[in-house]
């Protein structure tokens, strides 16, 4: 579900455990060469325990894909399992026959795999028997299991033994009567949970294997991941893996505390989780009284409103569809429910306008250069207002189009404006450079909230940004250590226009499509009812996406209106280049 959303190309919190995801942290670097010890040693067990969920199992299955070519492994998944059922078990691993229609003896059964061990051995082969979740042995398979250490030649043990389970696994051990078998055990090692300094190493080394090398989870996020699985991995696989649902739910890109918290919540609903104190609590409520009091504009404060919505959907969340008037048509209406594939992979939501304002073109010349402040390498700690930057990036992105915003409900917000709408979406840079558009980034520092930014230009290799009033030059290697690729972008709609336009539209977003694409020779002029989306409309849009290196579907969204607003005659604002 969210795999799109991120850019992941598999689910990198899989509880599964599949060895090309191993993290190896000190203490699992430690573990592994004890299991590596089992597999070279002449004789002996090996001991490996943990609690649940530490990783004992991954670590087993890539100590199993790292097996010499020369060496046969027996590997027991169920050890619930009576002593005949062990050495059948144990025969099946090895490929060594047994008569399926009568029981043999305890001593027939060793006999055979005796011979089988001798025989390897003689190939310069060696066997070694690997059994998980050991705790559940029973003493009389647990004595067994040491009888068959006796099988050996002169000079070594035929038969290597590793044994993996719980911390119950090692108390049985300690058992008077299992006293002989627990002096052969000749390396031990108890695998501990990963440490408060793994954790950011752990999901970070996850989500590159996936495809993602960017910051996804904030520090502050990290932090109560650590705190409420006590840095347990298939614990904090569960919970990470419910942060990026409900991060995808959210429309962000970026997992912070709060985040964190639900899924806590959600993951694991028996945990307590730990309440602020009173005094905190109370001071917290006093202060965003007092914040409410004093900004009562600010988008930030919808979080401490009734709303249960996050400050990321708040920010980010697209809004809802203008309201059209019921289609009856149901081969258009299958038609439009395809709208959100059709221009593009991840197309983005464009329903939306923004706040009143007047027409751009009487203010000032949207196309005109300008100086920036300064260079710099890094974005971190530009941003001090109460809102991160939020409305100030709008603004300079409607100076941008020549427009002075005095609208006091959020951008974006309202669907009752006229002129310009906002087009959200997820992308890169070069997605960036073909919309041509300033844009609004959501941007992250150490902060747990975003901070927003106006990207002004695309002079290579430079990107003038304006945050807050300043406008700075960065190159784009900064950009991408801030950015997740959560923009908005201004755009003019044709007139009437309330969705994508195709074939069957009738209207005057219609009239003025077919005006734009004769006006650039694509559609031959006709006098027949221009309001009508026919097949030589479709045609000639299709042939103008392809041109532009757009999906050639035939349907007029987002972003075919704004390439035919840059390659036709209109005045719209582009990003400048800096002099």
């Amino acid at each position: 579900m969210y795999l799109e959303h991120f850019g992941l190309n598999q689910k990198p919190f899989s509880i599964a455990p599949d060895p090309s995801f191993i993290y190896l942290s000190e203490k699992h670097r430690e573990a592994l060469a004890h299991l590596m010890y089992g597999l070279e040693s002449d004789g002996g067990f090996v001991l490996i325990t943990g609690e649940v969920g530490t990783g004992k199992t991954t670590l087993l299955r890539n100590l199993i894909a790292q097996v010499p070519k020369n060496q046969d492994v027996a590997f027991i998944l169920n050890p619930r399992l009576t002593v005949r059922e062990l050495l059948e078990s144990l025969c099946d691993e090895l490929g060594i026959d047994y008569p399926i229609e009568s029981t043999l003896s305890i001593k027939q059964y060793i006999d055979r795999l005796n011979r089988h061990l001798l025989q390897t051995h003689s190939l310069n082969r060696s066997t070694v028997m690997i059994i998980d979740e050991a705790q559940n042995l029973s003493p009389a398979v647990l004595e067994q299991i040491r009888l068959l250490t006796n099988l050996e030649t002169n000079e070594r043990k035929l038969l290597r033994i590793i044994l993996i389970g719980q911390p119950e696994l090692g108390k049985t051990l300690d058992r008077h009567e299992l006293r002989q078998l627990a002096q052969r055990i000749t390396a031990r090692y108890h695998l501990e949970a990963l440490d408060r300094d793994d954790i950011h190493a752990y999901v970070a080394h996850r989500m590159r294997i996936c495809g993602v090398s960017v910051e996804v989870f904030t520090r502050s996020a990290r932090r109560l991941i650590y705190r409420q699985t006590q840095g347990i991995p298939r614990l904090i696989n569960v919970l990470c893996d419910r942060c990026l649902l409900g991060a995808y739910v959210g429309g962000t890109h970026r997992v912070n505390r709060r985040i964190v918290a639900r899924a806590a919540k959600e993951a694991f609903p028996t945990r307590p989780f730990r309440r602020w104190p009173l005094a905190t609590a109370i001071s917290l409520a006093i202060a965003v009284f007092v914040g409410l009091a004093l900004f009562p504009s600010n988008p930030w404060s919808l979080l401490f409103s009734t709303s249960s919505e996050s400050v990321e959907e708040v920010a980010v969340r697209p809004a809802e569809p203008e309201t059209v008037e019921p289609n009856t048509n149901t081969s258009e209406s299958d038609a439009e429910a395809r709208v959100a594939s059709t221009e593009k992979t991840n197309l983005p939501t464009y329903a939306s306008e923004v706040s009143p304002v007047t027409d751009f073109a009487g203010e000032s010349d949207p196309t005109e250069s300008f100086q920036p402040d300064y260079a710099i390498s890094s974005l971190s700690g530009l941003s001090s207002t109460m809102d991160r930057g939020f409305r100030a990036a709008f603004d300079g992105v409607y100076l941008a189009w020549g427009i002075a915003n005095d609208s006091p409900e959020l951008p974006c917000a309202d669907n009752t404006q006229k002129i310009l709408r906002c087009l959200r979406g997820y992308g890169d840079l070069g997605e960036l450079k073909q919309l041509n558009r300033p844009a609004i980034l959501e941007l992250w520092d150490d902060s747990p909230d975003p901070f927003f930014a106006a990207l002004l230009s695309n002079s290579d290799p430079n990107y003038t940004i304006e945050i807050e009033g300043n406008v700075y030059v960065v190159n784009a290697l900064t950009i991408q250590q801030h950015w997740f690729g959560n923009y908005t972008v201004l755009w003019r709609a044709p007139p009437g226009f309330n969705r994508a336009i195709q074939l069957g539209h009738t209207g005057p977003q219609v009239e003025w499509l077919r005006g734009r694409l004769e006006s650039l020779s694509r559609l031959a002029p006709t006098d027949r009812d221009r309001a009508f989306f026919d097949r030589n409309l479709e045609d000639a849009l299709k042939r103008f996406q392809r041109s532009q290196q757009l999906r050639p579907d035939g349907i007029a969204g987002p972003h075919s209106l704004i390439q035919l607003h840059s390659t036709a005659d209109v005045l719209v604002a582009k990003l400048r280049s800096v002099r």
